[in-house]
């Protein structure tokens, strides 16, 4: 009973996490993220405890969990310019161009709905009110690099050491890496996780389809307007997109091949596609597309098979925004470790010299037959960090 009082107390005046892990050892908690681990073959002389490679929402999350148990932690970030040249700051693909972009546009359309139904409720609003695309942009773009800024900070406060540069293994403790100048630099850490997410899929059957279209990496840094918008694919990627660009008043046409978000709920799918449809989205069903063409203009000619109708038919867009799904990061620089990929980007351990392998750990929101979730992510995050640093010691 003392021993037990004695820890209690020792927990209550430790840092916020440790209080967290004592929970989790009261409950009886034995390998709640369920990951093998070892601490065998551990030399103890790296340069960090832990280096996370990749500075998104689990990336992140998982090295400070770490640094606030006292551990001496790194962060390795670098983004991969995307076909058209964009590229963004620390925070991940929410922070830069998913969940927190995303959402600002979707409520700007929001507000333009409620400017339409303003004068039914007595407000004095011009009949036709109309968006500035720039002037949005330019304001969710700063917002977005503040919260680029917050990441560093909270990085420096919590003395984890960010290194902005493109790493590759040389082996399960010692990661190589190149900066944007060609400065190498190598990093050696007795633990180390992988949380660099996914990019979206370019389709390699489509004539022009990575020299014209874009992807969402590219609509939340853009300028000026779509314009006329063809967003190929029915993901929630493609649907959420869609559905502010038709509320900032663009011609916005969707092209289906199969079925509308494939995973989730049909019922609930067809709810929203209509629901689309009523505000002014249009749907190209059961339609794949063949090849783009770059007109004079500027301008996209599209061509596309409608295999309802079992015919060629052509459009022209001023942009075509591809939404067809995520891709794993390159698996580039992987090779010296003993890792297997699964089809949907999800990793699998395999054993090595007759024990589980201790590095790296990997983080994804893709794991087989799961729905990809940012949060499960900071769950995942604080789940290794109790594996690594708390049932080991």
């Amino acid at each position: 009973m003392a021993a037990v009082t004695a820890a209690a107390a020792a927990a209550a005046t430790s840092p916020r996490s440790w209080r967290r892990l004592f929970r989790w050892r009261a409950l009886g908690a034995r390998a709640p993220c369920g990951l093998p681990c070892s601490t065998r073959g551990l030399s103890g002389v790296n340069e960090f405890d832990l280096l996370v490679i990749g500075g998104g929402s689990g990336g992140l999350a998982c090295a400070k969990e770490a640094a606030d148990l006292g551990k001496k932690v790194a962060v390795m970030d670098y983004v991969v310019p995307s076909p058209r040249g964009t590229s963004w700051g620390l925070g991940g693909t929410c922070v830069n161009v998913g969940c927190i972009p995303k959402k600002l546009m979707h409520h700007s359309a929001n507000l333009g709905h409620t400017l339409r139904d303003a004068p039914a409720y007595g407000w004095q609003v011009a009949p036709s009110v109309p968006h500035n695309w720039h002037q949005m942009a330019q304001g969710i773009q700063n917002y977005v690099k503040s919260l680029n800024w917050g990441h560093r900070v909270q990085l420096q406060e919590r003395k984890i050491k960010y290194f902005n540069i493109q790493g590759s293994f040389v082996n399960e403790h010692t990661v190589h890496g190149v900066d944007k100048s060609g400065k190498e630099t190598k990093v050696t850490a007795d633990h180390m996780v992988i949380a660099t997410g996914g990019r979206p899929r370019y389709p390699d059957d489509v004539e022009g389809a990575k020299e014209y279209g874009i992807s969402s990496d590219d609509l939340f840094w853009l300028k000026e307007s779509p314009g006329k918008t063809l967003v190929v694919g029915a993901s929630y990627v493609s649907l959420e997109c869609a559905g502010f660009l038709t509320g900032f008043g663009l011609d916005t046409t969707v092209m289906v091949r199969s079925i509308p978000l494939r995973g989730f709920d049909q019922q609930m799918a067809l709810l929203v596609t209509d629901h689309m449809e009523s505000q002014g989205t249009k749907f190209l069903k059961h339609c794949t597309m063949k090849k783009l063409e770059k007109l004079q203009n500027n301008q996209l000619k599209v061509y596309w098979n409608n295999h309802e109708e079992n015919k060629e038919c052509l459009d022209v867009f001023d942009t075509v925004l591809w939404a067809v799904g995520k891709c794993e990061t390159r698996r580039r620089g992987l090779a010296p470790l003993p890792l297997s990929f699964s089809f949907s980007g999800a990793t699998r351990w395999i054993l090595g010299s007759g024990f589980w392998v201790v590095a790296p750990w990997v983080l994804t929101d893709k794991a087989s037959g799961k729905v990809a979730s940012w949060s499960a992510l900071f769950s995942m995050a604080f789940f290794v960090v109790v594996r690594v640093f708390w049932y080991n010691e």
